[in-house]
């Protein structure tokens, strides 16, 4: 896994089970952003994004900054790699992150994202 590139991952997290579309945000702690057809309901850390953005898009959705997420071993080694987002998008995130830090993600997260996100621009 590398920070900043998008994986689409199978898991069981999702209900039902299927493919997530997601954003490593750090590496050694295999911890991402999931990407969602459509925002989550409490409306708290979603970026907008639009098909444009990346490759792995189909549509326009938006990137869920409310929480991050990490995945069983036999999920990562199965997932499907789509490449790096642009210095733009990367700069985009950290921006929505700096200014308005979704209150539902602790702040180490928050921080984590922002300076890793950082490195690629």
């Amino acid at each position: 896994m590398t920070v900043g590139h998008v994986y689409v991952i199978y898991t069981t997290l999702a209900r039902p089970p299927k493919d997530k579309i997601t954003l490593c945000i750090c590496a050694a702690e295999n911890l991402f952003f999931w990407i969602n057809t459509n925002p989550q309901r409490h409306g708290i850390g979603q970026l907008q994004l639009v098909a444009a953005d990346h490759g792995a898009l189909s549509h326009d959705c938006f990137l869920d900054c409310s929480r991050v997420t990490t995945f069983a071993q036999h999920e990562l080694d199965a997932a499907q790699h789509r490449g790096a987002i642009s210095a733009d998008l990367a700069r985009r995130v950290v921006e929505f992150l700096q200014n308005d830090p979704p209150k539902t993600l602790p702040p180490r997260f928050v921080n984590l994202a922002i300076a890793n996100l950082s490195a690629l621009f």
